[in-house]
């Protein structure tokens, strides 16, 4: 399904959501000739340049973050195209923005997968709102082109590797990735790309990158958006998108424990080739998703097998229950105190767990039906750490859950009043990082039966104002959107109420960029 929506829309179309079926890897816009100019590396006006993909990359390249808000809004009055410039962001990040490094938060580059994430939170919103989410995309590309942590990079060409057979080649490839051998991966990869059919490539690439998403859900969460972005920049273009998420997987130490053991439930119940996609029951969801949560964490990932062999559950509706599980855990996180921006994975940790799981269920369409048996189970590996907090070691532990929000008592406070004033409230209680106020009004809401739109656009509006989360703001909320979109279960709206909760504790921390772009759009 496509939307147009928004000044840019009706020269291209973004979907709502991740893609239902393989990308078509389209070769790449090319600018027409009678574009626009557009800024040139140096922040002066260059009639001379046009648009084109690889100008605005080497725009992008010689940006600062001093002058990336005003030239991107210069940009965008000169007509270059909203297309052009996220296209344009991501490669740039992939292409210069090394992902192998942590910066001294402990966080990876978001830059590339941020352009995605904000890319389609924008979709549907005033087209203000679309500029300010361009802006915060670019600006974080930006920002980590001068961080000593990631840049400078640079992703050359290589020729690629191979051995006798593609078989040899995967199996030499896998253990590299295992080793660390992140180079010689990156070779063998390409060389991979030259032999196989662009769906085996991805089921490939997608395989591998479950296998760390226990330890770190970005091993999925990178190529699977990545994939997204290559509707805009075609498979040639995007390869380097990909060769990056292949890079990362074997950069750090992950626990392949969850993998195995996925592995093991997949040949036990003999799911490779059972697992199918398709409809989701709501009944068996609502099953399911008590069966997951009363279970012992250890007999979530047996509970998801049984499920797919013993009660021929879809993969949709399995994950869609896992999902539903996720976001309950989250809903009983006792969030810190605003101020305590030091002790984030109490919030971080719980809410990545919806996101890989949103992630893992648009990537089965991808996927082989034996990746696909191995990615559902893998979504009960993911329960297994839950709920659970980072400690300074970055290891999961256990934490005693809180009542579950919202609290019954509060929606009393919201008795009698209109739509328009709960959004008020809402956005008040967002702004005051007030949790319990937060997630009762986006309860009351609810209890009104009307459309989600005009909470969904604050939130989006409310998201785009930090610059200072990595996009991570934007990140959550447009994994929670899209549960809330995809869900067929009653209980659909708590992914707003985890979305609005999440939001809340970010709010206000950092607007410098935000700010700057509101001048830029009022001149």
């Amino acid at each position: 399904m496509r939307v147009e929506s928004g000044a840019y829309l009706k020269k291209s179309t973004v979907r709502v959501g991740r893609p239902l079926l393989l990308p078509s890897f389209s070769e790449p816009h090319q600018a027409r000739p009678e574009q626009p100019r557009y800024l040139s590396p140096m922040s002066s006006i260059q009639s001379t340049l046009t648009s084109s993909r690889e100008e605005l990359i080497d725009w992008l390249r010689h940006e600062k973050p001093e002058t990336i808000v005003e030239n991107t809004l210069a940009a965008l009055d000169r007509g270059v195209p909203m297309d052009e410039l996220w296209a344009a962001g991501a490669l740039t990040a992939a292409k210069y923005v090394s992902n192998q490094a942590r910066n001294l938060l402990g966080f990876v580059s978001h830059a590339m997968i941020g352009c995605e994430d904000a890319r389609q939170s924008a979709v549907g919103q005033p087209e203000d709102i679309q500029r300010i989410m361009l802006v915060q995309a670019l600006a974080q590309v930006v920002t980590d082109l001068h961080d000593p942590c990631f840049a400078p990079y640079e992703l050359f060409d290589v020729w690629g590797i191979s051995e006798g057979t593609v078989e040899e080649s995967i199996t030499q490839l896998r253990s590299d990735v295992r080793l660390g051998e992140w180079m010689r991966a990156d070779h063998r990869f390409v060389g991979l790309t030259k032999k196989m059919k662009k769906e085996d490539v991805i089921d490939l690439l997608l395989d591998i990158g479950l296998e760390g998403i226990v330890t770190d859900d970005h091993t999925l969460i990178t190529p699977a958006l990545s994939l997204d972005m290559m509707e805009l920049t075609g498979w040639e273009s995007g390869l380097a998108m990909l060769r990056g998420t292949l890079r990362y997987s074997c950069t750090f130490p992950r626990d392949l424990a969850p993998y195995e053991k996925s592995i093991e439930l997949v040949a036990r119940y003999a799911l490779e080739n059972k697992v199918s996609l398709g409809n989701k029951d709501p009944e068996q969801i609502s099953k399911l998703r008590l069966d997951f949560l009363a279970a012992k964490p250890s007999e979530r990932p047996e509970a998801v097998a049984r499920a797919l062999a013993e009660g021929n559950a879809s993969a949709d509706t399995v994950i869609s229950a896992l999902s539903l599980a996720a976001c309950d855990m989250y809903l009983q996180v006792d969030p810190v105190p605003h101020q305590d921006f030091d002790a984030v994975s109490r919030e971080v940790a719980p809410i990545h767990i919806g996101t890989t799981l949103n992630v893992l269920r648009a990537s089965l369409r991808h996927m082989s039906p034996k990746t696909r048996a191995i990615a559902v189970i893998m979504g009960g590996c993911l329960l297994e750490r839950g709920p659970s907090i980072l400690n300074e070691k970055f290891e999961f532990v256990p934490f005693t859950a809180v009542r579950p929000y919202p609290y019954h008592e509060d929606l009393e406070l919201f008795t009698g009043k209109k739509d328009f004033e709960i959004i008020e409230e809402l956005r008040t209680a967002i702004y005051d990082h007030d949790v319990r106020r937060t997630t009762a009004a986006v309860a009351a809401y609810r209890n009104l039966g009307l459309s989600a739109q005009p909470l969904i656009a604050l939130l989006v509006e409310i998201a785009c104002s930090d610059d200072g989360t990595l996009m991570h703001n934007v990140k959550h909320l447009h994994s929670c959107l899209e549960e809330f979109r995809e869900s067929t279960h009653p209980d659909k709206w708590n992914f707003l109420i985890a979305a609005a909760k999440w939001v809340s504790w970010y709010a206000g921390k950092d607007t410098k960029v935000y700010k700057r772009a509101l001048a830029g759009l009022a001149r």
